[in-house]
């Protein structure tokens, strides 16, 4: 599970011989090493740049010193560290494990007596952490590593010594939006053990549901929820959303304390949770996988550029045992955690995930285990139908007539792209790919654009890679914009590093690429890309073909609030930013300038609004409204109209940016659950409603002059200019993504299969 060490890696940190990279971050690079006493330990290392500060090193060996006073059984130990070393250092036990995160990805949620016993042990991490005098800052799931011998917590990574505010930095919020407490949000009153509270709240949420409690979306949206809104508890059991509810109580003074919460979920029948399937396979297949001690003793094999340790041959004593072995493999591949530790106030930062989003060596698969059936080329006729036996199916792409499909061989297994024929559902290619559904994927100039599932740029009709991806970029991704025939990346990986990088379309080969802060998903026009910070005001220019940035513009002022949304209204030159409170600015692309700011302010709800352009129109959706507004001076165009939302109405794009759906001077949302509207993007008049059968879930699709719209698990054909229904199809069960053409259309029913449908007319 190690890379070798490269040229200029140290070979040794104090005692401790390193035997190969683990991984890295934006704060420093973590290593396996080897203790005088033959210990295997996880060594983490500071950037040089980063040594040079000495605050930094002062905060490092403050928090050192602290750190190695956490003891406790469900804790990470600290083992040595050296803040004095030209290259400072730190060493924590090496825990094979997987995180708490994937275990309930590949297991699904916990149930409540589970979470029960989880409560407790983070409870008692937690107490630990309290007594050395900590604030652990950013419990989360995947900073809780699941190993044989029960949950650990890890990565005090943002750790901050209890009344300590002297060497942060005035109004930094560190922490993992989503589980850090309002509080460290707003800086209203000082951040406390009941901090970590609140995210222990959030963690055991997460654990009995499979979702985040405040949903997903951006920085600033994920902070708002936490501030402002309730917590979406509606899936967490009963037995235990009363202690869930406490902890994320929004006032500090008003949570229980950790003892509290010991008392409320101490239970001496808690079941040993982890030692049972199908969370047994998955710690064990990462033990059977971890370096042995002895081989990494063995004098004669010394790490290098070239040669990586790698464990001494194991006799397998049947071709059984074998079998089982490389199952539980497979189900650690994607998302292990093999260096748990313990990092230290943002300096070394997180775990060590491997493989996320990666799929390893590059190449196809043994094959996604999926049945093609044939249909009928009649008109209106099933004409193929593709079903996963084993694994998933949790993408849908189509482009020209390619339908790109991506999902996992088996529950937590490789992910696959497999690409078809429209026509007729053949398999014309598959490759490996990351695990997790795409976020940003796409096809732009007859290419692929997936880096969030560790792909390269892949050629769409031959599946020719061009390139190479780089697994240290494969996750997060944070967004993907095309532009200058070039897919340009926002990348930040767990230290919160970001980098933006421009990879060429054609070629696959980087163009360049930049460090930069945390940004929106971008807009581009002509060659300039639209970056807004998600926190903060600066809003920029940049330049697609040398990252240079053209112009920062100064028009958001406090009062504003921070940017929220941008998008480019190309009638104009202008490009659109809203801002939190709700102030629309205009900016001409061509140098940052002003062009107008909208005479009265939106009702923003952050999670809920969008901006795009369609038609000469700018549009913006917000709180439950269609806005319609003038590119070029802001001014509304028509009054405003009710609106089901930006995801069931707006499409997501290359990139993962969503888009309005028009067609024919026409915008097409779902104005209620079940109705489907076209907006005259002149007038805002309805041209025409259409009440249908069903819940809406997914945007319709347009093609000439037939739209489809999927309800549940009906979809229907209407004709464009009038609404018309032309045929409605009924499948087995709800359509989560719905695509089409002019031969017909197609639809992913779950995560089962996928169906392709002939056009009403032939």
């Amino acid at each position: 599970m190690t890379d070798p060490l490269l040229p200029g890696d140290p070979t040794t940190l104090g005692s401790v011989r390193l035997l190969g990279r683990l991984g890295a971050g934006g704060m420093g690079r973590v290593y396996l090493g080897r203790t005088t006493g033959g210990r295997l330990v996880a060594v983490k290392t500071v950037h040089a740049h980063l040594a040079a500060e000495p605050h930094f090193r002062e905060r490092f060996r403050r928090e050192a010193a602290a750190a190695r006073a956490v003891t406790g059984a469900h804790t990470a130990a600290v083992l040595d560290a050296d803040p004095a070393s030209p290259v400072p250092w730190l060493a924590t036990a090496y825990l094979p494990g997987v995180t708490l995160r994937r275990a309930v990805a590949a297991a699904g949620p916990l149930d409540a007596r589970v979470v029960r016993s989880l409560g407790a042990a983070l409870a008692e991490a937690l107490t630990s952490v309290h007594g050395a005098g900590l604030v652990h800052r950013d419990l989360k799931p995947s900073n809780v590593l699941v190993t044989a011998e029960g949950p650990r917590v890890i990565d005090f990574g943002i750790a901050r010594a209890l009344g300590d505010h002297g060497l942060t930095a005035a109004g930094d919020v560190v922490g993992t939006p989503g589980f850090i407490a309002p509080e460290q949000i707003t800086g209203d009153s000082p951040v406390t053990v009941a901090a970590d509270v609140f995210a222990l709240g959030a963690v055991l949420a997460f654990a009995a549901s499979g979702r985040n409690p405040f949903g997903d979306g951006t920085v600033a949206i994920l902070l708002y929820r936490a501030v402002h809104e309730e917590p979406d508890l509606a899936d967490v059991p009963l037995e235990i959303r009363g202690l869930v509810a406490d902890c994320l109580n929004k006032a500090p003074g008003r949570r229980p304390s950790v003892g509290e919460v010991l008392e409320r979920t101490a239970d001496p029948r808690a079941p040993l949770w982890w030692r049972e399937e199908p969370l047994r396979s998955l710690v064990r297949g990462e033990e059977e996988d971890r370096p042995r001690e002895h081989t990494a003793a063995l004098p004669t094999k010394e790490v290098t550029a070239t040669t990586a340790v790698a464990p001494a041959p194991r006799p397998v004593r049947d071709a059984e045992r074998a079998r089982r072995v490389e199952r539980r493999r497979e189900l650690t591949r994607r998302g292990v955690l093999v260096a748990g530790a313990t990092g230290l106030t943002g300096l070394l930062g997180v775990s060590v995930v491997r493989g996320w989003g990666n799929p390893g060596p590059r190449g196809t698969t043994n094959g996604a285990q999926l049945t093609l059936k044939k249909g009928s080329a009649k008109p209106g006729a099933l004409r193929w139908t593709l079903t996963a036996d084993s694994g998933d199916i949790d993408a849908l792409l189509l482009s020209g007539g390619t339908v790109l499909l991506h999902g996992t061989l088996s529950l937590g297994g490789d992910g696959y792209v497999r690409a078809c024929a429209a026509s007729d559902g053949a398999r014309r290619w598959e490759l490996a790919a990351g695990v997790g559904t795409p976020g940003v994927w796409g096809a732009a100039d007859g290419r692929l654009v997936a880096p969030d599932v560790g792909l390269p740029i892949v050629d769409v009709g031959s599946g020719k890679e061009r390139g190479t991806a780089d697994p240290a970029r494969s996750q997060p991704n944070r967004w993907v914009a095309v532009a200058d025939g070039a897919a340009i990346s926002g990348y930040e990986d767990q230290e919160e590093t970001r980098e933006l990088e421009a990879v060429d379309l054609r070629t696959g080969k980087r163009r360049w690429a930049v460090e930069l802060g945390r940004t929106q998903p971008p807009a581009v026009l002509g060659r300039t890309l639209l970056l807004a910070a998600e926190l903060g005001w600066q809003v920029r220019g940049v330049d697609t073909r040398s990252a240079e940035t053209l112009w920062t513009y100064e028009g958001l002022k406090d009062g504003d609030g921070q940017s929220l949304a941008g998008a480019a209204l190309p009638d104009a030159g202008n490009f659109a930013v809203l801002g939190t409170e709700g102030e629309l600015h205009l900016v001409r692309a061509r140098d940052g300038e002003r062009v107008a700011v909208a005479a009265d302010r939106y009702g923003v709800t952050p999670g809920a609004t969008a901006v795009g352009a369609a038609g000469g129109a700018g549009l913006l959706v917000t709180a439950g409204r269609l806005h319609g507004f003038g590119p070029a001076d802001a001014k509304p165009l028509w009054p405003s109209r009710p609106t089901l939302g930006v995801e069931t109405s707006w499409r997501r794009g290359t990139g993962g940016a969503r888009g309005p759906v028009s067609a024919g001077g026409l915008v097409l949302h779902w104005s209620k659950a079940d109705t489907l509207e076209a907006v005259d993007l002149r007038s805002g008049e309805a041209r025409w409603a259409r009440r249908l059968t069903g819940i809406a879930k997914v945007p319709p699709v347009v093609t000439g002059g037939t739209v489809h719209a999927a309800s549940g698990d009906i979809c229907t054909a209407l004709r464009l200019a009038d609404g018309t229904p032309l045929r409605t199809w009924s499948l087995p069960g709800i359509i989560d993504e719905l695509a089409s053409d002019v031969s017909g259309w197609y639809g992913r029913v779950g995560t089962s299969e996928v169906r392709a449908y002939n056009s009403a007319d032939g």
